[in-house]
């Protein structure tokens, strides 16, 4: 008897301290949650604008994104850096803004919008920061890299191009009225086009607008890299176009769509390396 009443009193005491538990926290809401710690790299006071080999600013804080974020964590040294770079942008109309967005391996298969990568994707969400600034988007180019650094805690580069200045490469375009996309839509050497969801996304937008605006035309432009011919990749970067015009008209797209081919002749980057030739099959969809 003393043991089963021993029992009753330990299980009344554990419903006492639940139901006050229960009425504290759950009903009157009173409980707070211990914050959790959360480790976040401290920014390096190491960005900086070059141009060619000279560095025109130094000094300043490196932006910060979450993993898989677009969306810098902006603060007053940022704006500071952006404000002084439209500055000397506005003094001096001979000069383009060359904007290479990074991203981890952990970040290769994630897309933002019309993106293939976090690299375009938040070079683009600072491009947007300059033209709301006053510069040009005509004058602001984008690129992208991959980095080693699993903290990401370089995201950005920036550098300065004389707009007068003849260069052994094309630059590629990634805006909704110019947009690039790479052969990771076609399979290997082929010209049949399967697009991944940045793409998608794209063509869903370039509908509504063609719909909304039926007096514009879209121009398909196929590139290669050189391996091969150039024979044969000027025949592949066509097919590769045409491709790409037959997924628009079976989506609905009802404009004038005109396709033409560059074939190697027009290339981003070096052929050298494999990274460069992905960069140079790409193909471009240009609203006009």
């Amino acid at each position: 008897m003393r043991f089963l009443a021993f029992l009753l009193f330990v299980a009344f005491v554990l419903f006492a301290i639940f139901a006050r538990w229960f009425f504290i926290c759950d009903i009157l809401n009173l409980c707070e949650e211990a914050p959790v710690e959360v480790e976040i790299a401290p920014r390096l006071q190491t960005l900086q604008l070059t141009e060619n080999d000279s560095v025109l600013l130094s000094g300043y804080d490196q932006f910060a994104f979450s993993e898989g974020g677009d969306q810098p964590e902006m603060n007053a040294n940022n704006d500071q850096f952006l404000d002084t770079l439209a500055q000397m942008l506005a003094a001096d109309s001979t000069k383009s803004l060359e904007i290479t967005g990074r991203f981890t391996p952990q970040e290769k298969d994630i897309m933002a919008g019309f993106y293939e990568n976090m690299g375009l994707a938040r070079a683009a969400t600072i491009r947007d920061l300059m033209t709301s600034r006053g510069i040009d988007e005509d004058r602001i180019s984008l690129k992208h890299a991959i980095t080693t650094d699993s903290l990401l805690q370089e995201p950005l580069l920036f550098a300065f191009a004389l707009n007068d200045l003849p260069s052994e490469y094309a630059t590629a375009s990634y805006r909704f009225t110019n947009m690039t996309y790479s052969d990771a839509n076609f399979p290997s050497n082929s010209a049949i086009f399967d697009p991944g969801e940045a793409f998608r996304n794209y063509a869903d937008s370039v509908k509504v607008y063609m719909e909304a605006h039926p007096e514009k035309t879209i121009r398909i432009v196929g590139h290669t890299d050189n391996i091969d011919s150039e024979k044969y990749n000027l025949k592949l970067g066509m097919r590769r176009a045409e491709s790409a015009k037959e997924y628009l008209e079976n989506l609905g797209i009802t404009s004038a769509i005109k396709t033409e081919s560059k074939g190697e002749t027009e290339h981003v980057a070096s052929n050298d390396t494999p990274e460069g030739r992905q960069e140079n099959r790409r193909v471009n969809f240009i609203i006009e």
